[in-house]
């Protein structure tokens, strides 16, 4: 009895470490891509958007749209590639390619270096996305994995008329 639950709390708290390792990159990968519109008109400012010798605001727009862009296109084909060559490899990578091209975006004083760090920063998202998910089925046990399922299913399923409530919990 006693190996049991030291074999059980372990595995209970790998899960939940997981979890939050997972779900914290995904949800900074997607947080990221809204948050720069937030501080749109500030990050103008600093790259002196509006004088004459600085960017036009549609060269400026590229920090948006490379993000976006990028994110994108390498969904699938990183899904795909995880597949093929290992969710945690893939995962780590955009991890740190996510990390380092924050830093440089954060030390740009070039419009046109920040959209590149955008972009690579975009590469890692999408690195972090799909292989999140992956690693998060796989740890966790199958009953949670098909409870969740079936919670979310019964209450935004196609013959529920949707709600910001079902919503919200799936």
């Amino acid at each position: 009895m006693g190996s049991e639950s030291q074999t059980a709390a372990p595995t209970s708290w790998a899960s939940r470490a997981v979890l939050l390792v997972t779900v914290g990159a995904a949800f900074l990968s997607s947080l990221d891509l809204f948050v720069v519109n937030v501080a749109f008109d500030a990050i103008g400012r600093d790259l002196g958007v509006g004088r004459a010798d600085g960017p036009s605001p549609g060269d400026l727009s590229w920090v948006l749209n490379a993000y976006a862009v990028v994110v994108a296109a390498l969904l699938v084909p990183f899904g795909r590639l995880a597949d093929r060559y290992g969710r945690r490899r893939l995962f780590l990578l955009g991890v740190a390619v996510f990390t380092l091209s924050s830093a440089a975006c954060a030390v740009s004083g070039d419009v046109w270096f920040l959209v590149a760090c955008r972009a690579l920063q975009a590469v890692g998202a999408a690195a972090m996305t799909p292989t999140s998910l992956g690693i998060l089925l796989a740890a966790l046990p199958r009953r949670t994995v098909a409870w969740s399922a079936s919670a979310c299913g019964r209450r935004s399923g196609p013959w529920r008329r949707p709600s910001a409530r079902a919503s919200a919990a799936c």
